[in-house]
């Protein structure tokens, strides 16, 4: 594959992770704003994930059979339309079904991409491979709360909708020149279920489930009691999402280097200690405990993608990256979900212990799972 079509890949990447994470800072608040209470609000603030983590395995199945280059332009396309679902919203339950169509462009754009850079990259640099693209979707998850922001604290909510369909198309355009001729299978596939599939599928749930609930719930919400400004909570949000992007590669090379098991293990123990760190109403506690989350989730995922890359053959790289991103959106649903419901029951103090030492327990399982 050419350089520019390798590049373009990557932009549109980017492109896709920005136009989605561009309404972190003000979906959960403006659920609220339409009439949602805080526990709902979790669950539209990570509603999208839902139908992405049930969709996205026969959509990698999909990207298989009909093509990566294909599915992964469909994609494309449907995050330029999916924002303006959002504009048309008059209440928080049309907003949840907005949330839904956006996850519909994650399920069909993630897996067939991520297959396109493992078809391209040595078997022996896999994880590296995995790491760059996850760098560019990380930099664009990480730049989109930061546009998202303050365009909200200077133009209002809707200019941030706007400004998510612009930079899709953006994305879009730029896969139009791309030639990629990939293989296309139409075998059954199956995934055989043993300790080792089973923490490489977990691996992308516990690594983005407290990070997810902190990321897109907690920040927004928690610090809104504090005081601080939209555009601040979008600074924040960037510095989860870039901490996150600039050790992915590194992460990914240390996995083809030292084996993925003490990679997975160590990225999982710096979330989990990322998130206790929000237990202190020191607001440079918050920004470190911020920063270590994105770290953390930063390290795991990388490992947990190539490790299920390791276990597939060639043709059935759609479905891997499928079953692991179905996994990954999993958490990214169910993290502020659930934080929403302890918030609104017990507060955010239960909440950041809960999924501090939830994460912690995962490193361990994982790590004996793979162990054996």
């Amino acid at each position: 594959m050419r350089s520019k079509d390798v590049f373009a890949l990557y932009l549109a990447g980017f492109c896709g992770y920005a136009a989605s994470s561009i309404v972190f800072p003000i979906i959960a608040p403006y659920s609220i704003m339409l009439g949602a209470s805080k526990s709902v609000a979790g669950i539209i603030a990570g509603g999208f994930a839902l139908v992405t983590s049930i969709t996205m395995i026969p959509f990698g199945l999909l990207a298989d059979r009909a093509g990566r280059f294909r599915i992964t332009v469909i994609g494309m396309l449907l995050f330029v339309i999916a924002p303006f679902f959002y504009i048309i919203s008059s209440n928080y339950i049309h907003l949840l079904f907005a949330r839904f169509f956006h996850g519909l462009a994650m399920a069909f754009f993630v897996p067939a991409v991520n297959a396109m850079v493992v078809d391209m990259s040595p078997d022996s640099r896999r994880g590296e491979a995995l790491g760059w693209i996850a760098t560019f979707t990380m930099v664009g998850y990480a730049f989109g709360p930061l546009i998202g922001g303050f365009s909200a604290e200077i133009y209002g909510h809707i200019s941030v909708f706007y400004l998510s369909g612009l930079i899709a198309a953006v994305g879009l355009i730029s896969l139009l020149p791309v030639k990629y001729r990939g293989s296309t299978t139409h075998e059954v596939v199956k995934l055989e279920v043993n300790p080792k599939t089973i923490a490489a599928i977990s691996t992308p749930f516990f690594a983005t489930f407290g990070s997810a609930a902190i990321a897109i719930y907690s920040i927004p919400l928690y610090l809104s009691e504090f005081g601080v400004e939209t555009g601040f909570i979008g600074v924040l949000g960037m510095a989860l999402f870039l901490s996150s992007a600039l050790v992915r590669v590194p992460a990914g090379k240390l996995s083809d280097i030292f084996g993925r098991k003490p990679v997975i293990f160590a990225g999982l123990v710096v979330e989990a200690s990322g998130v206790l760190l929000f237990l202190s109403s020191d607001m440079s506690m918050i920004v470190a405990g911020t920063v270590v989350t994105g770290v953390g989730m930063g390290l795991a995922n990388p490992a947990g993608f190539a490790l299920i890359s390791d276990i597939v053959p060639p043709r059935m790289r759609g479905f891997a990256m499928g079953a692991s991103s179905s996994s990954l959106q999993l958490g990214v649903f169910l993290g502020p979900a659930i934080m929403g419901t302890i918030v609104e029951l017990s507060g955010f103090g239960y909440g950041f212990l809960f999924f501090g030492i939830l994460t912690f327990v995962s490193a361990v399982t994982i790590f004996l799972l793979l162990k054996r």
